[in-house]
């Protein structure tokens, strides 16, 4: 064609208001909770997120039906170490684990490799936005994930108790806040490994293997190592075993026996663990997305 010609595509110019970094980081907070719960996605996407969580949350309701039925046995059972709020954790802390690491992986690898990063880095969006609006999404699902089961037994048992659910309330009312902190702490310890895998995995699903083989491995391996007598600092690599420690000093239950303290560290030493690995798998991440830029 010897002359040019004009399509009119119907472009109009964005005309409401413009809410600049902050809104961009509400926008990203909400796609990641949707992403970590498989909100308007395909159904598949939904099916191990709400499975975990009512996996999570079933024995804290048998409990409770179980209560209700068996009248003045509540609280006989509420005494019983499998129903224990330290105990409990045991459980949920293992799902917690296969929760963050299917949601870390799922929130950082498809928009890596599916070149979405371009997209944010053309948005009043830092890298470092973009990491503390994923890791906001994810915690924010993960701390309901693992504090919603305590709930729902506490008020539970407070609801069939003899002596009132105003009473059991008063009386037991610090566990609300040592399941909350020990909650933080669980999901600190793997958010910070699941996004430090996810950061560098190509698939969701080798980041979400790799995350839970090599924190399921360090026990038994860290333990041979420190039954020898010789590597008792193999101890500190326990990661499974350090927010359950630093729990178990929380709530003071002292019934378990830790490979970190088998290893003669103290509590204190595993919550040092823990913010340590914490900051420099932070700091790895950064600088990995800083990189992509």
């Amino acid at each position: 064609m010897s002359e040019g010609v004009v399509f009119d595509l119907g472009y109009a110019p964005h005309e409401g208001e413009r809410l600049g970094r902050p809104g961009a980081l509400r926008a990203l907070y909400r796609d990641g909770l949707r992403k970590v719960l498989g909100l308007r996605r395909r159904a598949r996407s939904k099916v191990f997120p709400w499975m975990l969580l009512g996996i999570a949350v079933l024995p804290a309701l048998f409990f409770i039906a179980f209560g209700i039925l068996a009248g003045n046995l509540a609280d006989n059972l509420a005494e019983a170490t499998f129903f224990s709020h330290s105990r409990y954790f045991e459980m949920t802390g293992v799902i917690g684990l296969i929760f963050v690491a299917l949601a870390s992986s799922e929130l950082l690898v498809p928009d890596r490799v599916h070149g979405v990063m371009a997209v944010y880095a053309s948005r009043p969006l830092s890298m470092v936005d973009y990491l503390a609006g994923r890791a906001a999404s994810l915690g924010t699902v993960v701390f309901a994930f693992m504090e919603i089961p305590h709930l729902v037994l506490f008020f539970g048992r407070a609801w069939v108790s003899d002596g009132g659910f105003g009473s059991y309330v008063v009386e037991n009312v610090s566990v609300l806040w040592e399941t909350s902190l020990a909650s933080l702490l669980y999901f600190v310890m793997y958010a910070a490994l699941g996004f430090l895998v996810a950061s560098f995995a190509s698939r969701p699903a080798i980041a979400a293997g790799v995350l839970v083989g090599v924190v399921s491995i360090s026990g038994p391996a860290t333990d041979a190592l420190v039954s020898t007598g010789t590597f008792r600092v193999a101890g500190l690599l326990a990661l499974q075993h350090h927010p359950g420690y630093v729990k178990d000093w929380i709530m003071g239950d002292d019934v378990r026996r830790w490979i970190p303290e088998a290893a003669g560290f103290g509590p204190t030493a595993s919550l040092a663990a823990i913010v340590v690995i914490a900051a420099l798998s932070a700091a790895v991440v950064v600088r990995r997305y800083r990189s992509l830029r």
